[in-house]
């Protein structure tokens, strides 16, 4: 069975012409033969996905009772556009909420969520290295690699993200970020190259503890005047191409993921365009990969 992948990674090496696609697909499946993470079957995703969207079921029951805005993001945002559903290879649900209504969220959700949900933010789970919260489900384990060593509740989740003010020159509060958040990455990252290495023992010395230096970024990316144009998930996978005017979020437009009514971007097109590009166009079939690298599945 080893040689047997070897040769088809080395067919399908011949035949793509080492893309970077490729090259992404071949550490995917050097890192399965090391058995560093599990291959997901379709089954398997699919049902995580039916897990995910109960949770987002919850979630939105949630905000519509307490009035609060929130808006999906990122791959959920372009599967509900795209596909009307989730993309087919994608493994997590994320949403956004303007910062005051992701506060209120975070008191009251408690009164509503059922006894099989975790609500996960850095004060509820010691261990947590996030500034952003996850709702959990209690019943399932879906360990992801990179957070495998710490002691948190590791349930299938959807991923709540706080959107911030931010000034449209955000360089140096990002750099920060980063220094912050190397600091905070020395509990499960064992391995970086050398310039990450030189940074995280520089943020040793700008944070030198390790449960700060979470609050530190969370009071980091809340610094910004509320008086700004521009709203940033700080958190999220995309960087910078995440900080847009606040009218592209406005109050909302309505968009169909799988039998759900959930909300989007008042203008989602310029929100997908700018993160994504063309975001209609499907990608490569080598990028239809799953995001997130599971160590251990029970669902």
């Amino acid at each position: 069975m080893y040689a047997n992948s070897l040769i088809f990674i080395i067919l399908f090496c011949a035949v793509s012409k080492f893309t970077i696609y490729s090259i992404l697909f071949i550490i995917t499946k050097i890192l399965l033969l090391r058995g560093e993470f599990m291959e997901i079957s379709i089954q398997q995703l699919k049902k995580l996905q039916q897990i995910e969207l109960k949770m987002l079921e919850v979630f939105i029951k949630i905000c519509d009772e307490e009035k609060l805005h929130y808006y999906l993001l990122g791959g959920t945002l372009l599967g509900a556009v795209r596909h009307k559903g989730f993309i087919p290879w994608d493994d997590d649900i994320d949403v956004g909420m303007p910062r005051v209504d992701y506060e209120r969220f975070l008191l009251c959700a408690s009164k509503y969520l059922p006894k099989e949900y975790f609500l996960q933010t850095y004060k509820t789970d010691k261990e947590y290295p996030y500034p952003f919260a996850k709702i959990r489900d209690n019943r399932t384990l879906y360990k992801e690699r990179l957070l495998s060593k710490l002691k948190i509740n590791h349930g299938v989740w959807i991923d709540i993200f706080p959107l911030d003010f931010c000034s449209p020159h955000t360089k140096i509060l990002y750099l920060l970020r980063k220094i912050i958040l190397q600091r905070t990455a020395c509990r499960f990252v064992r391995k970086m190259n050398p310039l990450k290495a030189i940074a995280q023992v520089f943020s040793y010395i700008v944070c030198p503890s390790w449960e700060k230096s979470i609050k530190w970024q969370d009071r980091l990316i809340q610094s910004q005047k509320s008086n700004t144009t521009m709203l940033a998930n700080f958190c999220g996978s995309w960087g910078r191409k995440e900080n847009v005017p606040t009218e592209w979020y406005g109050e909302g437009t309505d968009l169909s993921f799988e039998h759900l009514k959930v909300k989007g971007p008042a203008k989602y097109h310029n929100w997908l365009t700018n993160v994504y590009g063309d975001y209609m166009k499907l990608p490569p079939e080598e990028k239809r990969i799953i995001k997130h690298s599971p160590l251990e599945i029970k669902l």
